[in-house]
């Protein structure tokens, strides 16, 4: 009964997942609140955190791991729940999850974002903003690369890749919520699906 949905920054993730819970009653558990506040915290913002943590991997690992085990424990305590997990890397710690990545064009991303700003991602402009995306996606490729030893970008990790540059976040929901359903029928036979 797991979910686990990553993604492209500003791909609408977040969005998608909020409204699964609205329409099918599930819950949803995001490792991002978690990185923020600790960037809050630090007085940094998003970008300047993982760069942090990537300068820290061989000597301090305790973010990453507060993130991970904790989805673990999640996980396995709530098995049975209705859970989304909204996270970067969920699918590789959540393996019997139906694992949704959500890819978006770099531009409209970085428009998505400017329209909503979250507290520890500011920008000026757009320009701006598409670069520091497109830097921090980097950044977070090559930390998990290091961490874990596998690319968060590979779409063959995920159960259903879906592009949401000319989607609505309704239309996304029926591709997920239809592909879940058939998933939950037969997980082994589901594969993986690209609709893009």
């Amino acid at each position: 009964m797991h979910i686990t949905i990553t993604g492209k920054l500003g791909s609408g993730k977040s969005t998608v997942a909020k409204k699964l819970v609205e329409l099918y009653g599930f819950e949803i558990f995001s490792t991002g609140a978690i990185l923020r506040a600790a960037a809050a915290e630090r007085g940094m913002d998003v970008l300047e955190l993982n760069k942090e943590l990537s300068a820290k991997l061989d000597s301090d690992r305790s973010m990453d791991d507060l993130i991970d085990n904790t989805t673990i424990r999640v996980a396995s305590e709530r098995k049975d729940d209705k859970l989304i997990f909204d996270s970067r890397m969920a699918w590789h710690f959540v393996p019997d999850s139906f694992k949704v990545f959500v890819t978006v064009e770099p531009r409209v991303a970085a428009e998505r974002v400017m329209k909503d700003p979250r507290p520890g991602e500011p920008a000026e402009d757009v320009d701006e903003l598409c670069a520091e995306l497109v830097e921090r996606s980097k950044v977070e490729q090559s930390r998990f690369m290091q961490l874990y030893g596998v690319d968060y970008y590979d779409y063959n990790n995920f159960n259903l890749v879906v592009d949401s540059s000319r989607r609505t976040p309704d239309e996304i929901v029926t591709l997920i919520w239809e592909g879940f359903n058939a998933y939950m029928q037969d997980p082994a036979g589901y594969g993986h699906k690209e609709i893009l």
